[in-house]
């Protein structure tokens, strides 16, 4: 239940408290100081998170949706063929107690309880309850076959169990315009959470997201570089005639046939992607790096069509991307679209001589 400030407080001040998610530690400064009140002074990444829930929502619900017709068959009750390779897996026995394979009733029951709870996700409506149900649903789900798979799935998988722990709907949310209408309606209602449990909490799955992100791609590049084509600046070319991906052969074929083109993307997604880690931690570089990175997953999406692998790479890739840097092109793109109301205001308007 909600507690309430005495009288005496300044409700402004809690007010500011609530929307910058603010805790001041008592203790002295010590060297670890800028670490400690980086992780309880605020929630970092608030619009990243954010994009990151929405981003994930669309790409779990395009998967799922797309694959509904032939559910039964990748991980339901005709599913008993890929039976052998799921058992060598191991995976804990909780996890087969959703999606059983005997009863088509309740398989489908519990499918559509899943693709409303990614709805809901998307929607960010009572996001802390949401993300562990949505989490075990979708691991239960996922492990109960192993074809599908494209490596999206293994990162969503990993990091949703992160992401139970943090702040997901502080933006572009029916939690976040739930929290604003009871704060106008009560300045002085404090959250239920306190700041210096939450923070920590949120920003400690941040960084364990970024820090599994950084492993993939260090990974990614550590393994290409260990391929011929990779480093004779051919891979990407036979990576888009492949027919298994070429699913937009007219751009794929305007692409690869440029030779410049091919040889420093393929050459850039090595390196670009082995010193991430280290281009992260200065601001032109890290620029630079999510510029390549970001284009680089929309086109494997466009040209290969692996958007569920895509959109998750890209959605995290936003986590190192400052609320500061996301409230200027906010702020950047509100002004534009005042400007081009107006202009067409003025274009319309009735002139008179």
């Amino acid at each position: 239940m909600s507690t309430y400030v005495p009288p005496a407080k300044n409700a402004a001040t809690v007010e500011a408290a609530e929307n910058t998610n603010s805790y001041t530690p008592a203790n002295p400064p010590t060297r670890l100081s800028p670490f400690i009140s980086w992780m309880t002074d605020a929630k970092r990444a608030a619009y990243s998170s954010s994009a990151l829930r929405i981003l994930y929502g669309l790409a779990l619900l395009m998967y799922f949706v797309s694959s509904y017709k032939d559910r039964h068959y990748v991980w339901g009750v005709g599913s008993s063929w890929v039976d052998s390779q799921v058992n060598r897996q191991g995976w804990p026995t909780i996890f087969g107690v959703l999606f059983p394979k005997d009863s088509v009733a309740i398989f489908d029951t519990q499918y559509l309880i899943f693709l409303a709870l990614i709805v809901l996700f998307i929607a960010g409506w009572r996001t802390k309850f949401v993300t562990p149900v949505l989490a075990f649903f979708y691991v239960s789900l996922v492990t109960n076959s192993t074809v599908l798979t494209n490596g999206g799935d293994t990162i969503v998988r990993i990091t949703l169990v992160f992401l139970i722990f943090a702040d997901l709907s502080q933006h572009w949310s029916l939690d976040a315009l739930r929290k604003r209408r009871q704060i106008r309606n009560n300045p002085a209602l404090l959250p239920r959470i306190p700041a210096w449990f939450s923070n920590p909490l949120h920003n400690a799955a941040i960084i364990l997201c970024g820090y599994q992100i950084m492993v993939v791609y260090v990974a990614s590049g550590i393994y290409k570089s260990l391929g011929a084509e990779w480093m004779n600046g051919t891979a990407l070319y036979y990576s888009m005639i492949l027919d298994v991906f070429n699913v937009q052969p007219l751009l794929s074929q305007i692409v690869w046939q440029s030779s410049l083109f091919v040889a420093i993307g393929t050459f850039l997604s090595i390196w670009v992607q082995l010193l991430f880690p280290l281009m992260v931690l200065w601001r032109p570089t890290r620029i630079v790096a999510l510029v390549f990175l970001l284009g680089m997953h929309f086109g494997i999406g466009l040209f290969l069509g692996l958007w569920p692998f895509s959109i998750p790479m890209m959605a995290l890739d936003l986590l190192f991307i400052r609320d500061s840097s996301w409230q200027a092109a906010i702020k950047w793109l509100t002004n534009l679209g005042g400007n081009l109301k107006q202009f067409g205001k003025s274009m319309t308007a009735p002139h008179t001589k």
